[in-house]
């Protein structure tokens, strides 16, 4: 059939590819969840703003003359060219546009290297799978596109003729090297070191047949084109300084950041969350590549020797499949180079063909299998599992921004209320903010990891909610700041210091605190005209304006239409004249919705209703005396607590609500902050 009609194939690969790069570009094209993109912005700000390039860390509350010399400063600026004349949205679609090229590039060079649509479409499949994650609005996107167009370029690639000549391909290698040294640094350091590694497979490849004048003749390619690559890196601005600056940031910071971890991690639910079949595929791939690498190039060298072997391969070839699995296997955010890696070992044999038993039906159909698998698991990714569905994926594709991801009404709290200072901070957070308040505020850290030891250890104790009270005035000694921001409730038993700590806002996602302190007199008197201004009688005491503003957004919450929903859902339940239980459910879910609005006295007259149906329960014992903490009754709130939680209960009924993990931590700070016992176990 094939022969009757030859236009039956390139009709159908083309609507696959057409499908393949919509595909690419629905994942891709997803509301922003990256958080460097702001800070990425607020540089290029900057830059163009003082016409070079900062060399101290502007952006930083704990040591501003801390070295910092951005290693991306072309993309920088031209992000911030980009939003300010265009939109946000035209930098996603700039970003969108390079994840498609570079699968548009990567499909273009398999068919040519492999002259096979099925092997074809399984490497482009894989490589779906392994880049999800990568999926960003973040400068790597220019890595994905410059690492897929300058791979055909390398020396040793195998290639159909007639091939670019070497001056074009030296042109071409050392344009886009200066200007990949300027998009960003550290990953224009790929292009010499694949580069080096041909270059070093090349060496071998000469030691072992000097005679070959194919051999020295590959040898004199590699060198030229690795110098034409690298030496026009080496001028550019940032270049040297801003790749050192990364490497010593990265020693500090690969802990607290994800994408630094090894694909390993993905088995791990504290670092990759749920395991789904796309996350398994990315935490095994690397290591069954390495396996495959190092298996090849054992059993050549056994069977061939070192000489022979070299001779059966393109040695530099397989050196950069090395260098590529190794860097994909040590970091997770090197994912995608396993497609360069598996690419260059199934191209290293010399005269590389077509397997025949490739063309068999079996394997084609198992082809075909293997790259519907890939698809659907990355669909199933990407869609499903991280955007709920098709529909609410297209349906999102006009917003910007991740909802729930970023604190933007914090943000549009503290620019209405115009705060300055230093902001502490959850640790996901910082670049936002900077792309938000700088250069009125500065943050504690970001995206770029440029901290020491010293300031990590902060974060990873202001970031256990049990132990922030605490941990939070060791940070404000060791590095004061005036504001903070933190996912809500930042005090989980709810109740601070009002000494030290003044609510200014509060949504479903963060609050902001000022610490009181004399340097930050001018944001109060801000604060509190801007609470003046929405309507609210604030005096100019921090403290009763506070509690005047926690009473105004308790009001606010209960206005809402699923909180009043909800309290007519309980109430109808509270009003079962015929079933205890029932009534003490109405009572205490009733009860809870009070609570989490702030009306903790209404809250505790409704626990205490809930507990006076006749049983004990634990959990709304202890939302009594919480409630009747919270709204300063300490002494009722120690009976409470006695009678309805530690103490055993004189009739010795069931517990219908035991504490749970939560509430057992509230319970250790509600006796702490109380003076009582806690319960004997």
């Amino acid at each position: 059939m094939n022969r009757e009609r030859p236009w039956v194939a390139p009709l159908v690969e083309a609507l696959f590819v057409a499908l393949g790069l919509t595909v690419v570009f629905v994942f891709s094209f997803r509301p922003n969840w990256d958080i460097d993109i702001f800070w990425h912005i607020a540089t290029g700000r900057w830059i163009v703003d003082h016409g070079a390039l900062p060399h101290t860390d502007i952006f930083s509350a704990t040591d501003p003359g801390r070295p910092w010399t951005p290693f991306q400063w072309l993309y920088e600026v031209a992000m911030s060219e980009l939003e300010s004349r265009v939109s946000f949205t035209g930098i996603r679609v700039l970003h969108a546009s390079l994840f498609v090229g570079t699968f548009a590039l990567w499909w273009w060079w398999f068919r040519r290297v492999f002259r096979s649509r099925i092997a074809a479409a399984v490497l482009w499949s894989l490589a779906l799978v392994l880049c999800l994650d990568r999926f960003r609005v973040r400068p790597e996107a220019f890595n994905f596109f410059f690492t897929a167009l300058t791979i055909p370029l390398f020396p040793l690639w195998p290639w159909e003729e007639p091939r670019p000549s070497l001056r074009s391909r030296a042109i071409t290698l050392a344009l886009v090297g200066a200007l990949w040294a300027n998009l960003h640094a550290g990953g224009a350091l790929w292009l010499p070191l694949s580069l080096g590694a041909v270059l070093a497979g090349a060496v071998l490849a000469w030691l072992a047949n000097r005679s070959s004048r194919d051999r020295l003749g590959d040898l004199r390619e590699s060198t030229g084109l690795f110098l034409a690559a690298l030496l026009p890196m080496i001028p550019m601005p940032g270049f040297l300084k801003g790749v050192h600056q990364a490497f010593a940031m990265y020693q500090e910071s690969m802990v607290l950041i994800p994408e630094w971890h090894p694909p390993a991690a993905y088995f791990h639910p504290a670092f990759g969350g749920r395991l789904t079949p796309a996350h398994a595929v990315c935490g095994a791939f690397p290591y069954l590549l390495l396996l495959g690498l190092a298996l090849v190039t054992i059993h050549g060298l056994l069977r061939h020797g070192w000489r022979n072997f070299l001779s059966r391969h393109r040695a530099g070839i397989l050196a950069l499949a090395w260098l590529n699995g190794l860097m994909a296997a040590r970091t997770a955010r090197f994912l995608y180079l396993d497609v360069v890696a598996l690419a260059a070992l199934l191209a290293s044999r010399d005269r590389w063909t077509v397997p025949s038993w490739t063309t068999r039906l079996g394997a084609q159909v198992a082809g075909m299998l293997a790259a519907t698998v890939l698809g659907m698991l990355a669909y199933d990714q990407a869609i499903v599992k991280e955007r709920g569905g098709l529909d609410k994926a297209l349906k999102s594709l006009s917003s910007d921004l991740e909802p729930g991801t970023f604190p933007v009404e914090a943000s549009d709290a503290i620019e209405a209320m115009d705060l300055r200072g230093r902001i502490f901070h959850y640790t996901s957070w910082g670049g936002y903010l900077i792309g938000r308040h700088f250069p009125r505020c500065t943050v504690f850290t970001d995206g770029r990891g440029n901290f020491t030891s010293q300031e990590k250890d902060v974060l990873v104790s202001t970031h256990r909610p049990w132990e922030r009270e605490e941990a939070l005035e060791v940070a404000f000694e060791r590095y004061p700041f005036e504001i903070l921001v933190f996912p809500a409730p930042v005090f989980p038993v709810l109740d601070w210091d009002r000494e030290r700590w003044v609510l200014v806002h509060r949504d479903d996602l963060a609050e902001v605190f000022l610490r009181r302190s004399p340097e930050n007199e001018d944001n109060f008197r801000r604060v509190v005209a801007w609470w003046r201004t929405l309507g609210i009688d604030a005096p100019d005491d921090p403290v009763a304006a506070e509690a005047r503003h926690l009473r105004v957004l308790a009001e606010e919450r209960l206005q809402r239409k699923e909180v009043q929903q909800a309290l007519a859902e309980a109430s109808v339940k509270a009003q079962d004249a015929d079933s205890p239980q029932r009534r003490a459910e109405g009572l205490f879910e009733g009860a809870h919705v009070l609570f989490e609005a702030g009306r903790y006295d209404l809250a505790a007259r409704f626990f205490r209703k809930a507990l006076e149906q006749g049983f004990r329960h634990s959990t709304c014992g202890l939302y009594l005396a919480w409630s009747l903490h919270l709204a300063g009754k300490d002494d009722e709130a120690r009976n409470a607590l006695k009678t309805h939680v530690i103490d055993p209960d004189p009739q010795r009924r069931p517990d219908a609500g035991p504490l749970r993990y939560g509430g057992q931590r509230v319970l250790e700070a509600l006796v702490r902050r109380l003076g009582i016992g806690t319960r004997t176990q």
